[in-house]
């Protein structure tokens, strides 16, 4: 006779995957689950569709929302990426699927802005970055192009169910500190190998005072440490317990962190886990600055360097670029001002785009330019020519290195 033996303490992931599987599904074993949401961009969508026309024949059974984001190459910068652009959203069209209007900002920040993405919903995206939705209180996962495809296809993906490391945050965050530096001491702590296909859960204590924007960061450059999937419960603005959190009798690593003595952290090239206190290179001269990215293109990103920036110049020679995430965020950055003082410090605001993070147009470096920034990478090439150097940063010190043209923390 074989009992099946129901584990009621469940972590959050193993919650998650329980429900979208139909099985009682348990960390390290491997399930068929149905996402709630599927999204794709314009430079990994029109491959996953091409994936899905291979293995199908372009016949979907996959039946929940399907979203395409225009957000990479927009706006497109040459025929190949306005053509691929162009195809994607016809397909989008014939197939039933949303096609998010031209220009309303990069998609991780957009679908979490939107409401689209909820509470205890399983997404996935043609982008390792999906893990943003973990902000939001769901399970984000990336996935390749074929994958995506293989999914649209048969209506359901394999997944294995990640093992959990619970983060316990707590203490009084200093003037300059951010959700930024939060992460970036965790990868400096754990490196970038350090929770390798785990679902990383935070736990911010209500002291910490940290905000939603500060909550996308941290979610965001958790796939920096290797994590599969996240949460990022956050007490300063959570009043109920809508989030999924893992139950105490669960199966978990856990780990603390004080961020009570933190300072601003800086990720140097090239690996965002190669991290020290910002302070310590005080003086490396920089020849571009950007701010805006899925990671650090909120509204609270602008606030801070516009602090930096009122009635300051950025020094000449420094190429400094501002990307708001989304139209509302720019929208808003108009309304407060902030835009005129980007524009009266020199800085050129451009429209929503991850075309510099990612190397593609609207910012690319030359041979050995240095960029510092408050994006989630920093690999060698990962901004331009093989020979430039990216260091991440909060938009503080990425802002304040603009003004000195050299890496400078604000108030040192």
């Amino acid at each position: 006779m074989h009992f099946l033996v129901v584990r009621t303490q469940k972590t959050a992931a193993e919650k998650i995957f329980s429900e979208k599987s139909g099985m009682d599904a348990h960390s390290g074993e491997y399930v068929w689950a149905v996402p709630d949401l599927v999204y794709m961009h314009d430079v990994l969508g029109p491959s996953s569709i091409k994936a899905l026309r291979e293995i199908s024949g372009g016949k979907t059974r996959y039946k929940g929302r399907v979203i395409v984001v225009n957000d990479h190459i927009f706006p497109p910068k040459d025929i190949e990426s306005s053509n691929n652009i162009k195809n994607m959203n016809e397909t989008s069209e014939s197939e039933g699927w949303e096609t998010i209007p031209f220009g309303e900002g990069i998609e991780h920040t957009l679908l979490i802005e939107n409401g689209i993405i909820k509470p205890g919903m399983l997404v996935v995206g043609t982008d390792s970055h999906t893990v943003t939705a973990g902000a939001a209180g769901a399970m984000g996962v990336g996935l390749g192009s074929t994958d995506i495809g293989s999914l649209l296809a048969m209506g359901k993906q394999w997944f294995k169910v990640p093992e959990t490391i619970l983060l316990n945050v707590y203490g009084r965050k200093g003037k300059y500190i951010t959700g930024k530096d939060l992460i970036l001491m965790v990868l400096k702590d754990i490196g970038v190998n350090g929770a390798n296909y785990a679902s990383m859960e935070f736990h911010l204590q209500k002291d910490t005072s940290f905000n939603m924007d500060d909550d996308l960061s941290i979610a965001n450059m958790t796939v920096e440490a290797g994590a599969k999937t996240c949460i990022v419960k956050n007490s300063s603005i959570l009043e109920s317990n809508e989030f999924p959190e893992s139950d105490a009798g669960s199966e978990y690593t856990e780990k603390q962190y004080d961020i009570s003595e933190l300072e601003p952290q800086i990720s140097m090239p090239y690996s965002p886990g190669n991290v020290t206190d910002a302070r310590e290179l005080e003086g490396t001269e920089v020849n571009q600055v950007y701010i805006g990215n899925c990671s650090n293109g909120t509204i609270s990103d602008l606030r801070e360097a516009a602090s930096v920036l009122k009635g300051r110049r950025v020094k000449k020679d420094v190429k400094m670029i501002i990307i708001p995430a989304t139209r509302k965020i720019f929208k808003q950055a108009i309304s407060e001002g902030l835009i005129d003082i980007f524009i009266d410090s020199g800085a050129t605001v451009g429209p929503s785009t991850c075309g510099a993070c990612a190397g593609l147009h609207m910012g690319v470096l030359a041979e050995n330019e240095v960029c510092i920034t408050n994006i989630n990478r920093n690999f060698r090439g990962r901004m331009g020519h093989p020979t430039s150097k990216v260091y991440l940063a909060n938009s503080y010190v990425s802002a304040e290195s603009a003004v000195k043209g050299y890496i400078h923390v604000p108030g040192e």
